[in-house]
C-alpha cells in the first residue's frame, strides 16, 4: 500500500501558510523571476473577483483594487518542503518527494496497517487522518490519498468529490479501496494529457478514464502515437514502481514574510505561535527536542533584531517555547514595524535522568526560567541569579551567575547560610558613622597631655565624656589611629576598648584599587561594633549580638 500527501497550490500556500486569514481575501501570486510576471496562483475570492491565471499584476489590480499581489518565494517553498518531508518521515521512513508539494510514502512493513486493507478500513482511515492533521499543523491545506500503487494513491489525493467533473472520494482522506472502479471514474484530465490529445479525446466524446480504456491500448496507440502508452500506464492499477527515496533535512526553521508590517505585539505572537507549533511537529517526527531557539525579526528600517534563547531543559513542547518568546517580547521596543519573522531550533536528543530517592529537583524548570526572565526585565539582568564569590579578600565581593542546579554540590556537603553560627549581625548597606580617634598610637582612654601623654583627645562637641576638645582637634580620624568616640544611628559615646586595625587591600595595580582597616570596638554601654575605615570614611559594618 502507498500513501500520497498532496498540497494544492503549493507555491501560494508556502507564502501565506502562516497567515490563514489571507485565504478569505483576494490574493494573487506572481513570479518576479519571470520575464513578464503573471498570476500563477489565486485564492477563491480573487477568482470570484474576476482575476484569471496569466494576468499581469496591473491587470489583476484593474479587476480588483483590494487584491494583494504576493511574490513567489523559493525560500518559503524550500522551508515548506522540508517541513512536509519531516512530518511525513514521522509516519514512514520510506518516502519520495514526487513533486513540489507532493510526497509519496511506502507503507509496507508498518505493523499498524498489517491486515488493515482486508478489514473494515477503519485503521487505514485513522492513520490517514492523523497524517492529515500533522500536515495541517504546519499551516498547509492538504489531501491524503491511499491506494495499492503510487499512481492510484496520487489520483486519490489529487481528485476528490469537490473537483469539477470528478466523482472521486469526498473528505481530506481518500482511500481507493476498489482501485479499478475509482480510476475508471476519473476524468481524462487526471492522466495529464497534452492539450492536443485532450482536444481529440473530447471530440471523440471520451470524458472519463474508463471510456478511454474501453478503446483499447493498441487501437488508441495507432491513432495517438506513443502518448497513448503513457496514458494507459498512468491509468494502470497494478503497475508498481520503486520510489526515489529522500531523506528529510535536519534543519528546523520557520520563516514568514508578512504582507503588512506589524506594529503591535498580538499579531506578531500569532505568527510566532504558528512557528513553534510547526517546529514541534517537525521535531516530533525525529524524536528530538529543541536545545536552543534563535529568533530573528526583520524591521521595516532594514535592521534585524536577533535573540538567542537557551532552553533550560530541552523540550519540543510548543507552549513552553512560546512562553519563552512571549516573555522576551513583552519588554522589546523596536525602532520600526516588523516585516518578517524567522525562528529556528537547534535540535538534540532528549536526555533521560533518574533522580535519587532523596534528591530534590525543580518541579517545572521552564516555569522557573520564565520567572527569572520576568524578574530580569523588572530589575535588570545583572541583579537576578545566584551570587558567586569572586577571587580576592574584599568582603561581600561577588558576581551574579545563572543558576546551575546540575553543577551544584550534593546536599550533604552544603551548610545552609542560616545554619552557620556567627556572633556578628551584618548591616547591608553599612551604617555611616562619625569617628574621632586618639592621636597617640597607644590606646589610652584616660591619658591626656597633663598626665604625661604626648597626644590629645579628639571627641565630639557636646559630649560629657572627657575634656571638651578644641575646634582644631576635631579633624577626621585617620587610618592607623585608634577610635576614641563613635557616633552612629546604633550607638554613640566614648569607646571603652578597641582591637585592631586589621588592614586589607587589593587590586592596587588597577584603577579600582581598594584598601580598608577594620576595628572591633566596645562602647561603654556594652555594645560591640565593627568599624571599617575605607578611603577616609568610617562606617559600622556589624554589631555583636
Amino acid at each position: 500500500m502507498n500513501a500520497v500527501v498532496h498540497v494544492p497550490q503549493f507555491p501560494l500556500q508556502a507564502v501565506v501558510r502562516h497567515e490563514p486569514a489571507e485565504w478569505a481575501r483576494p490574493v494573487a501570486l506572481v513570479d518576479p523571476a519571470a520575464d513578464t510576471p503573471r498570476v500563477t496562483e489565486l485564492t477563491a475570492p480573487a477568482r470570484a473577483a474576476g482575476i484569471l491565471l496569466g494576468m499581469t499584476a496591473p491587470q489583476a489590480l484593474a479587476r480588483c483594487r483590494e487584491v494583494s499581489v504576493r511574490h513567489r518565494s523559493p525560500k518559503a517553498e524550500a522551508i515548506a518542503t522540508d517541513a512536509l518531508l519531516q512530518a511525513a518521515f514521522g509516519f514512514s521512513p520510506n518516502l519520495e518527494q514526487t513533486s513540489a508539494g507532493t510526497v509519496t510514502l511506502d507503507l509496507r512493513g508498518l505493523s499498524e496497517l498489517d491486515g488493515a486493507a482486508t478489514g473494515g478500513g477503519a485503521a487505514v482511515t485513522a492513520w490517514g487522518t492523523r497524517l492529515h492533521a500533522v500536515v495541517a499543523g504546519l499551516g498547509l491545506q492538504s489531501r491524503v490519498g491511499l491506494g495499492p500503487t503510487p499512481s492510484v494513491a496520487l489520483h486519490a489525493a489529487r481528485w476528490n468529490a469537490g473537483t469539477p467533473g470528478a466523482p472521486g472520494i469526498a473528505g481530506p482522506v481518500a482511500w481507493a479501496r476498489d482501485a479499478a472502479a475509482f480510476v475508471a471514474s476519473l476524468p481524462v484530465e487526471a492522466l495529464d494529457p497534452t492539450a492536443h490529445v485532450l482536444e481529440i479525446l473530447g471530440q471523440w466524446g471520451v470524458r472519463t478514464v474508463g471510456a478511454m480504456l474501453a478503446l483499447g491500448q493498441a487501437a488508441l496507440a495507432d491513432r495517438l502515437g506513443l502518448e497513448a502508452l503513457g496514458l494507459f500506464a498512468a491509468a494502470s492499477t497494478t503497475a508498481n514502481r520503486p520510489l526515489r527515496l529522500a531523506k528529510p533535512a535536519e534543519d528546523f526553521a520557520e520563516d514568514a514574510e508578512l504582507a503588512h508590517p506589524i506594529e503591535t505585539l498580538e499579531p506578531l505572537l500569532f505568527v510566532l505561535r504558528r512557528h513553534v507549533e510547526s517546529i514541534e511537529a517537525r521535531l516530533a517526527a525525529f524524536g528530538w527536542v529543541a536545545e536552543t531557539m534563535v529568533l530573528r525579526l526583520r524591521l521595516e528600517s532594514g535592521a534585524v533584531v536577533e535573540r538567542r534563547f537557551v532552553v533550560p531543559q530541552p523540550t519540543r513542547r510548543a507552549d513552553v517555547l512560546f512562553r519563552m518568546l512571549q516573555t522576551h517580547l513583552d519588554g522589546l521596543r523596536a525602532e520600526s514595524a516588523v516585516t518578517g519573522a524567522s525562528l529556528s531550533a537547534e535540535p538534540t536528543r532528549p536526555v533521560q535522568r533518574q533522580f535519587g530517592l532523596f534528591e530534590a529537583a525543580i518541579k517545572d524548570p521552564h516555569q522557573f526560567q520564565e520567572t527569572l526572565a520576568r524578574l530580569s526585565a523588572l530589575v535588570g539582568s545583572d541583579r537576578v541569579g545566584s551570587p558567586v564569590r569572586c577571587e580576592g579578600h574584599l568582603p561581600d565581593q561577588f558576581r551574579m551567575t545563572a543558576p546551575d542546579f546540575d553543577g551544584a554540590p550534593p546536599v550533604k556537603t552544603r551548610t545552609p547560610e542560616l545554619a552557620r553560627r556567627t556572633p556578628w549581625r551584618r548591616f547591608r548597606p553599612p551604617l555611616p558613622a562619625e569617628v574621632a580617634a586618639w592621636l597617640d598610637p597607644v590606646f589610652r582612654p584616660a591619658a591626656t597631655a597633663a598626665d604625661g601623654g604626648d597626644g590629645k583627645v579628639v571627641a565630639f562637641p557636646g559630649t560629657t565624656d572627657g575634656p571638651a576638645p578644641s575646634v582644631e582637634s576635631l579633624a577626621p580620624a585617620e587610618a592607623g589611629r585608634r577610635p576614641s568616640t563613635v557616633r552612629c544611628a546604633l550607638a554613640g559615646g566614648r569607646v571603652a576598648g578597641a582591637d585592631g586595625p586589621w588592614e586589607a587591600s587589593g587590586r592596587w595595580w588597577e584603577s579600582d584599587a581598594w584598601s580598608r582597616a577594620e576595628w572591633d570596638v566596645a562602647m561603654r554601654g556594652g555594645v560591640v561594633l565593627r568599624l571599617v575605615e575605607a578611603g577616609g570614611a568610617w562606617s559600622v559594618e556589624g554589631v555583636m549580638d
